[in-house]
């Protein structure tokens, strides 16, 4: 398939007319965004940085009523991208972690991420597309189907907090992204507080009901900077063995996505700029990219006195959705400075943590003794896709790994040694090592900083092969020890996180900073237990991963399975096998044109084609042997029973089409296939 776009004429011309800056002062906020709408829809070549800041800040009450503010977790992402139409492209994706920063600073901490993961998608003319990634100083690319190619950028163009990104929505495969709605924007007005000399404010909701507020310039109209905010605290963290769904922090919390834009509109790329990768691929430097302190961006999410629509008394128009503004709190003030939590652990125990870095995530781990031989325990899920893992100790020396072990039934993989360090004990029986109520430390190497750190939290339950602690481990910690300070030993080992909301009737204690849909967030935390193992499997490390890799396999099959469902031809079609049978279907049913009976028969064999390559995928899949985790773990990602349950399930609806090919060829003819 190719990647279409809508050419429009004029697009130098209008250009220029909107930088001479004429017929400036009369425009609505309406006006002003499809003039940005269409720069971007009618550019014929695009070259721009785009860096985005995911923030989550922690709001904490305080007897003197001004709120504490603190920031608990900061993301960055830079997109590099270069587009000449209709199909030259270089898009370069980083994603970083960084452990906060500063948490009123200007810019969130000192400005370089602590560790950057870089994608890259390169076609130039008749070149075969090309995708691969950039890791450690080494750049790997190979060959992608065109197909593939375009389901790659579909998703690779795509903004934070779970929706495309306002401007790069429009240079996305799929035209037409938007409908008739410019850059996707309801309600539009313009924010008279927040406006200055040459960038008009507006304040938005998207077409899926997301508040935002963006800048854009008077001259050339092209979007400076967008900032998106939420309650709740929404944080990406990692659940289990991949990075989950957006998980939930206590109310109290609010999340902020700020994207600044660098770029320029029909400039003169050469076929060289969509072959040359650029020499600091590895770096993200976000010191002079001017983003809002973090004081200002929780003053931008509070609702002033006034309307924001227009002057002050202004009235919001007919269905413009406003969020309700309560008396807002005082202003930001920095937080209370906090005493420095005492290390729990002894220098003698600390001797004993690992720090455990792959080529897909960081973990921690810890030394300690099993039936006496010395291991460095840790969770089978930090084995995940990581093709190679290094261990070190806190004095920064590599621990070679002799051999790993998994244990049945649980979350916890042992790698034996020839040395273990530090005075870690693991507690031979939980139940008489800690109770209810008893302080633990979880120590490790949080968000993946490269150092130990100690969160500090208490018991709340135990059961047969697990612990419930409420210290608030994040990425990086999988792996790390929960240590009982009463007894002085290991009683299990972090693991995952679960997060569920339940809606609450609405009080007048909501969050100040109001909320559609009130709800209650409950957040737990666990750590699997090794007193009760009592079986191990050896690891092939090589058998692991291509076990892993078939698990991966089938759940992409799965989702492009949906996408014909769902009538996503461009998604389905990025799967070689759904392409070639999408294919002859569409070389068939040309031939057909208008024979509607004829057509309802197409479509009825392309659902049973599907079914049966669905259906014979199941078989093949449970055919094999896969280690006890794959069976056995709750990680819907890594685990064969529940991905034989999802694909069964999607067989179910597929035979319902295929009993009534009329009701799917009914929504293919009313607009599906996007």
């Amino acid at each position: 398939m190719k990647i279409l776009f809508p050419v429009f004429a004029l697009c130098i011309a209008m250009v220029a007319s909107m930088a001479d800056g004429r017929a400036q002062t009369a425009q609505t906020a309406q006006e002003i965004v499809d003039r940005a709408a269409t720069v971007y829809t009618s550019a014929g070549s695009y070259s721009a940085q785009v860096t985005t800041r995911d923030v989550n800040v922690m709001i904490f009450p305080s007897d003197s009523g001004a709120p504490r503010y603190e920031t608990r977790s900061i993301r960055y992402q830079r997109i590099l991208i270069k587009l000449r139409k209709p199909g030259d492209w270089l898009l370069i994706r980083q994603n970083s972690y960084s452990s906060g920063g500063d948490p009123m600073g200007s810019g969130g901490g000192s400005g370089i991420p602590d560790r950057v993961m870089t994608t890259i998608l390169m076609k130039s003319g008749a070149t075969p597309a090309k995708h691969g990634s950039y890791n450690g100083g080494r750049t790997t690319l190979r060959e992608v189907p065109e197909a593939q190619f375009s389901g790659l950028l579909e998703s690779r163009l795509s903004g934070t907090m779970g929706e495309p990104d306002i401007v790069l929505k429009n240079f996305r495969p799929s035209a037409g992204v938007s409908g008739n709605i410019a850059l996707g924007l309801v309600n539009p007005q313009i924010k008279t507080e927040e406006a200055n000399a040459t960038a008009y404010c507006i304040v938005a909701q998207t077409t899926t009901g997301r508040s935002l507020t963006l800048w854009i310039d008077k001259g050339s109209f092209l979007i400076q900077r967008v900032v998106a905010q939420s309650t709740g605290g929404m944080n990406r963290f990692r659940s289990g063995p991949t990075m989950g769904p957006p998980q939930f922090s206590p109310s109290g919390g609010v999340s902020f996505s700020e994207t600044v834009y660098d770029q320029r509109i029909s400039p003169a790329l050469g076929s060289s700029d969509f072959t040359t990768l650029p020499p600091d691929l590895d770096k993200i430097d976000v010191s002079q990219t001017g983003f809002y302190a973090i004081a200002d961006l929780v003053k931008l999410a509070t609702p002033p006195a006034a309307s924001v629509f227009g002057e002050p008394g202004a009235q919001p128009p007919s269905g413009a959705v406003v969020t309700p503004a309560p008396t807002p709190p005082p202003a930001p003030v920095a937080p209370t400075p906090t005493v420095t939590e005492q290390q729990v652990l002894s220098t003698e125990q600390m001797e004993g943590i690992v720090l455990i870095d792959g080529d897909e995530g960081t973990a921690t781990g810890f030394m300690t003794q099993i039936k006496g031989v010395d291991f460095v325990v840790t969770n089978q899920h930090v084995l995940g896709e990581n093709k190679k893992i290094i261990l070190k100790n806190l004095h920064g020396e590599v621990v070679p790994v002799l051999q790993i072990f998994g244990a049945v039934g649980s979350d916890i993989a042992i790698m034996r040694i020839a040395k273990g360090q530090g005075k870690l004990k693991l507690a031979e029986d939980v139940l008489k090592s800690v109770k209810i109520g008893d302080k633990i430390v979880v120590v490790g190497n949080r968000l993946g900083g490269g150092v130990a750190t100690q969160t500090s939290g208490h018991v709340l339950g135990v059961g047969p092969t697990r612990i419930e602690v409420n210290a608030n481990f994040e990425p990086g910690n999988s792996g790390s020890p929960i240590f009982a300070t009463g007894s002085n030993e290991v009683v299990g080992v972090a693991t995952y996180a679960e997060t569920r909301r339940a809606a609450v009737e609405e009080s007048a204690s909501s969050n100040s900073f109001g909320s559609a849909s009130p709800s209650k967030v409950d957040k737990r935390w666990f750590g699997y237990r090794l007193d009760g193992i009592t079986k191990w499997e050896a690891i092939n490390m090589e058998r692991w991963h291509a076990q892993g890799e078939r698990i991966e396999k089938f759940r992409d099959m799965s989702e492009a399975l949906v996408a014909v469902i769902r009538l996503n031809w461009k998604k389905a079609a990025a799967n070689e096998r759904l392409a070639t049978l999408i294919g002859d279907f569409e070389a068939r049913a040309q031939k057909l044109g208008s024979n509607r009976v004829g057509m309802a028969d197409e479509v009825k064999s392309l659902i049973y084609n599907v079914r049966n390559l669905a259906e014979s995928g199941i078989r093949d899949f449970e055919s094999g042997e896969y280690y006890d985790y794959y069976r056995t773990c709750l990680y819907w990602e890594e685990s064969v029973p529940m991905q034989v349950e999802y694909r069964k399930a999607i067989v179910a609806v597929l035979k319902k089409y295929e009993a009534n090919s009329s009701t799917y060829l009914s929504k293919m003819r009313n607009g599906g296939g996007n």
